[in-house]
């Protein structure tokens, strides 16, 4: 992985305390991203075979592949151990913090927008200590055709959510604030995801848009979901 940009800089602090959200370009090399595309691409496709098979079947969102991955899976020890998420976290979560999880997330052509919504832990917050951090890697290029991530900067300090601040059925549709991320494969994007409003986008692409998301969360472990030989 490349070290550059392994260390927030003071504008980076002070950007993501107050937008909420920060994106650094271009982290992961090619070399590094390459096996992660191909074991996602299979995943996907495995999923799709599953799908097929029972099409019945409850599904998280439909038309959008959502997979836990494993905390020591090597592939994607990027994701996990970049320099870069540890002076994040420790800066917005404090000195105590864990990783909660890693997850893809993939719309497929034609799926994955959401209304704008925060993911309380739980309860709307408008000041610090964060409670969470999400680290979301771009795999793919995010373009604004393939259902980038989209956020209201600064909505972490208000203090609903935009199902009760918006007129009736508003957070499904465009927000005059709205910033939709377009970002190089590679690239991070570190947000409140606890409090700041955020949705995923139509993927009008013709492939599925990869991202997996490394969950930062404040204080120690509970024993139980403490990683083996920690």
């Amino acid at each position: 992985m490349s070290r550059r940009a392994g260390v927030l800089t003071a504008g980076q602090r002070e950007s993501l305390e107050r937008a909420g959200y920060l994106l650094v370009a271009s982290l992961l090399d090619e070399i590094v991203l390459a096996p992660m595309r191909s074991r996602l691409d299979e995943l996907v496709q495995q999923t799709l075979v599953t799908w097929d098979a029972n099409p019945g079947q409850d599904v998280e969102e439909p038309g959008v592949v959502h997979a836990k991955l494993g905390l020591s899976d090597p592939d994607f020890a990027p994701c996990r151990e970049h320099p870069l998420l540890a002076q994040a976290a420790a800066g917005v979560l404090g000195p105590d913090w864990h990783l909660g999880g890693v997850e893809l997330r993939a719309p497929l052509p034609g799926c994955g927008h959401q209304g704008l919504h925060p993911d309380y832990f739980p309860g709307q917050r408008t000041h610090g200590p964060w409670r969470s951090l999400s680290a979301m890697w771009c795999i793919s290029a995010f373009t604004p055709e393939n259902g980038p991530l989209r956020v209201i900067p600064g909505s972490h300090r208000v203090d609903q959510n935009p199902a009760d601040a918006l007129p009736p059925g508003c957070e499904m549709g465009p927000h005059p604030a709205e910033v939709k991320i377009v970002a190089p494969a590679g690239s991070v994007i570190l947000f409140n995801n606890a409090d700041l409003w955020h949705s995923g986008t139509f993927n009008y692409s013709p492939a599925p848009r990869l991202a997996v998301t490394a969950a930062l969360l404040r204080g120690r472990p509970a024993v139980d979901d403490a990683p083996a030989g920690s």
